[in-house]
């Protein structure tokens, strides 16, 4: 019996224990005038009594109930039915839920210690509920199809926007297709018999707004066997203004120019010929003579392109007067690497690096670049623009209302040289378009739902100067927001949409605050959602303990007992005086 009771307070057993020694011994002590008299060892044993209720009271006893019958099974879509027999088997009473969107799992925990997940995992939204509980997850049926899907959501116009992914088990002759406006045929790819195969797919993009694009999956007779919906926001291309010092001209710089100038940008190049004298060229842009470096020829660029050679030169005004621009209007500027840049600590060039030996690099997971030995230290003020993997390639510090990024890519002109045109430009729009100057905007918005689905959650963010900012949906209501404690113009908040399709979310102090985000069917990306929530459930899972098929509970004894005796106890010390005088 003794090993079945427990205190819910067990943490305080010895300051409660020790404070009612001491309360009884003083008691013994007060009353040891009377000790010869019957009176007093009343008094003992019933002022014991009303200390051990007291202390009681503190620690709150509690039974432990043993059951063989606490472990719980939830099946989720596409269990193995061998998985759930073996555990069946090994335990007969154990329960068992179906779970389902709308199953209430925090119910069927009550009572219940370790719980074993089947198939293909529950839903992050209820991955709560297994707060506290040795969880141990047990994978389902192998997947088939796309596990993993990239691409950039906002584009803009002239961009060739690359689409990539990951392909688990596919059928030998079947094809992956791009699908644009009208079902028009924009790029394919065929499918090997491979355990997973890496997959690309690219398009033009000729126009603003926002589109549908469609991946689907077809047998070798053509017929459809899957279509998914990749939706893409394509913003209006806004030519940029580029100023490009080179201390003497190499390929890299007549490559990059080139692809810039293509892209509509204004650009003017600067190289050194000799010691004081230069080589202009414009492209795009009038014919101007560059002078020092200064705060007002810096004005009128959103992006300035100089080696790390050139930066050194400069004296310590021009320095000043870029990181001034920088700083005060938003100038981001793209530093060139060579090997000194990677001992540098001076200003604007100064990055954290970590030396790997490594001089090649992989980029969408099959394209070899070369690249200096090292890469980007990670750290709270970086800001990765390239990394693939756990590499970071490319990236920014933020100074003021502007940025300062560099690369640790060398030559990566060979991409053009090699035919791979499409990684070459999207390598560069990506690193101009994190770096470049940008507007101020008002309202900021960021989701932290990858997918919205109809009626279940979806999280967003807004950043934003209004001190009591009111977000409504696409039905006009007002979404309740919860303001960051250390950020305090950052709100996060969830809505609920009911239907697929495109959706907004819109501030009401700011018309141009607005949001699009697109809502799926429950039945698109099918394998895709299947294989992220198979990695939720096994971040989740505990299998330590997992396999105890003991749960023990604690069952509260009820404290009025001990408050009766309490009362009934000191009533008798308070009367027992009084009786005495009589």
């Amino acid at each position: 019996m003794i090993d079945r009771f427990t205190f819910l307070n067990d943490t305080w057993s010895w300051p409660v224990l020790l404070g009612a020694a001491v309360l009884f011994v003083v008691f013994i002590w007060k009353e040891s005038s009377q000790f010869s008299s019957i009176r007093f060892y009343i008094k003992v044993v019933v002022a014991f009594l009303a200390i051990l209720s007291l202390a009681m009271i503190a620690l709150r006893p509690a039974l432990l109930n043993t059951e063989n019958s606490g472990n719980l099974i939830i099946l989720t879509e596409n269990y193995t039915q061998t998985s759930l027999d073996s555990l069946k088997k090994e335990q007969e009473n154990i329960k068992v839920l179906n779970y389902t969107l709308d199953t209430p799992i925090i119910k069927e925990l009550v009572g219940t210690d370790s719980v074993f997940i089947l198939g293909h995992g529950i839903k992050s939204y209820d991955l709560w509920q297994l707060e506290g509980k040795s969880v141990k997850y047990l994978e389902g049926a192998p997947l088939s199809g796309i596990i993993k899907f990239n691409y950039d959501l906002e584009q803009a116009v002239g961009d060739k926007t690359l689409f990539k992914g990951l392909y688990s088990n596919p059928t030998q002759g079947n094809r992956l297709v791009l699908e644009g406006a009208g079902r028009q045929v924009l790029d394919s790819v065929i499918l090997l018999k491979k355990t997973e195969q890496q997959f690309s797919l690219n398009t033009d993009l000729k126009s603003a707004g926002n589109f549908i694009f469609r991946i689907t999956e077809k047998d070798s007779l053509g017929n459809l066997i899957s279509s998914n919906p990749i939706p893409l926001k394509v913003a209006e291309k806004e030519a940029l203004n580029i100023l490009m010092i080179n201390g003497f001209p190499t390929f890299e710089t007549k490559y990059l120019k080139n692809f810039l100038a293509e892209m509509d940008h204004k650009v003017i190049v600067r190289s050194q010929v000799t010691k004081g004298k230069y080589k202009y060229e414009y492209f795009n842009a009038e014919r101007s003579t560059i002078g020092n470096i200064s705060e007002k020829l810096l004005e009128s660029y959103d992006l300035l392109i100089i080696d790390f050679n050139s930066f050194k030169t400069l004296s310590t005004s021009q320095k000043n007067a870029i990181e001034k621009s920088v700083r005060d209007y938003g100038l981001g500027v793209f530093i060139q690497p060579d090997v000194s840049l990677f001992g540098s600590s001076s200003g604007l060039a100064s990055f954290d690096y970590t030396q790997d030996n490594s001089k090649e690099t992989m980029l969408n997971g099959n394209l070899q670049v070369t690249k200096y030995p090292f890469t980007f230290k990670q750290s709270l003020t970086l800001e990765p623009i390239l990394k693939p993997g756990n590499q970071i390639l490319s990236a920014y510090k933020r100074i003021g209302q502007g940025k300062v990024g560099s690369s640790v890519l060398e030559n990566t002109f060979e991409l053009l040289l090699d035919g791979n045109t499409s990684a070459y430009q999207q390598l560069w729009t990506k690193i101009i378009n994190a770096l470049s100057k940008s507007a101020v905007a008002s309202t900021e918005w960021s989701s932290q739902s990858k997918m919205g689905f109809p009626n279940e959650p979806f999280q967003f963010r807004v950043r934003t100067i209004e001190k009591a900012p009111i977000v409504l949906n696409s039905e006009k209501t007002e979404m309740a927001l919860r303001q960051e404690f250390d950020i305090p113009k950052l709100w996060t908040g969830t809505t609920y949409p009911k239907q697929s399709g495109w959706h907004k979310l819109s501030l009401q102090q700011d018309s141009t605050g607005v949001y699009n985000y697109y809502v799926y069917n429950i039945e698109d990306w099918e394998t895709l959602n299947s294989y992220e929530r198979i990695q939720q459930n096994l971040r989740v899972s505990n299998s330590a303990g997992a396999t105890n098929t003991k749960n023990t509970n604690s069952i509260p004894i009820t404290l009025l007992y001990f408050y009766l005796v309490f009362l009934i106890s000191i009533g008798i010390l308070w009367l027992e005086p009084k009786l005495r005088s009589y």
